[in-house]
């Protein structure tokens, strides 16, 4: 019996013998995690599980943003109003963005978009014109509090902050803007919806139009345009404030801005400086044929850094375009 006993007990101990080799080996060869290494820019939970990725404080201590993510799937050609929910019970949503798919032909953005209970950020995509690209769509939501203000108190600033502005009559290529009072209230970011009914309306525009070096304006401006394919849409442009003055300081705002040039598929960066916290995603192609389709529009938040990424590409029609992308960024004074 001794004999029989013996092969399976020493079996177990050079199996962790050899599993105890093999973690200190991988431990040799990896190192230490650099910040890089940790940065889950691409990370997201599986579908009906929104995770949080990151979270950053402004320099003051006392804004909080974290950023979290959600995976649509299983892969599917077109996703309609997809809910990327802020799981921390003491944040709202103010921001947020989508990331579809660019090989092999391309699943381009038709919304980006808070709920009205500013709970989620709301996402949408689409394949186009006959070429069937089922994808999985990752969305990301932007989760905002200020320490010393309740959570609904800080809906309600911002509420009362926040419009919303619909185009006029359907357009092969409509345009709206959306503006907050710029004498009480500072820019968040914004988003847009595109109301399409055919083959298909996209998203090439979501930005701060009056933005500069010093500040990030007081409106939002978005636009579409169908693609090769006839169809007339309409476009609603979000605009998201929130007061200047609150009990617990007064709120900046500045715009950060990265371009990226003319390629068929441009990509651009805009990294948002230290001491401030990253509230809002934007990004503006510049196309001149055909047109060139948003397909990508991510905010990134990590150990050591927030930024956001914008990335477009032209579908069945060359057209080397360029892009910029926005980050709308606040800090408590």
């Amino acid at each position: 019996m001794r004999s029989v006993m013996r092969g399976p007990a020493r079996s177990k101990r050079l199996f962790a013998l050899l599993t105890a080799l093999l973690a200190l080996a991988g431990a040799q060869l990896g190192g230490s995690a650099t910040a890089a290494d940790r940065a889950p820019v691409a990370r997201a939970s599986a579908q009906g599980r929104s995770a949080e990725v990151a979270r950053y404080h402004d320099a003051s201590g006392r804004v909080t943003v974290a950023v979290f993510s959600e995976l649509a799937q299983p892969p599917q050609e077109v996703w309609t109003d997809h809910r990327v929910q802020v799981t921390d019970p003491s944040m709202i949503a103010i921001g947020g963005g989508a990331t579809g798919a660019e090989y092999p032909y391309g699943a381009y953005l038709t919304a980006s978009y808070p709920s009205n209970d500013l709970s989620s950020w709301i996402v949408s995509s689409k394949d186009h014109n006959g070429r069937r690209q089922p994808h999985e769509l990752n969305g990301y939501a932007i989760g905002l509090k200020i320490e010393g203000v309740d959570r609904d108190q800080l809906r309600a600033w911002i509420n009362s902050c926040s419009t919303s502005r619909p185009s006029g009559a359907p357009a092969p290529a409509p345009q709206a803007t959306a503006g907050i009072n710029s004498d009480r209230c500072v820019l968040l970011g914004g988003g847009f919806k595109v109301d399409w009914l055919g083959k298909g309306n996209i998203a090439t525009a979501s930005y701060p139009a009056m933005a500069s070096s010093s500040s990030s304006g007081s409106t939002w401006t978005v636009r579409s345009k169908d693609h090769m394919v006839d169809d007339p849409a309409r476009i609603t442009g979000y605009a998201m404030g929130i007061p200047k003055s609150l009990p617990v300081g007064t709120v900046l705002s500045r715009a950060f801005s990265g371009s990226g040039g003319a390629a068929q598929h441009p990509t651009a960066t805009a990294q948002v400086d230290d001491g401030w916290s990253l509230t809002g995603a934007g990004a503006r192609v510049f196309y001149h044929a055909d047109g060139s389709l948003l397909w990508n529009l991510q905010p990134v938040v990590n150990d050591t850094q927030q930024y956001v990424t914008a990335a477009s590409k032209d579908h069945d029609s060359t057209d080397a375009a360029s892009i910029v992308a926005w980050a709308i960024a606040i800090r408590l004074v």
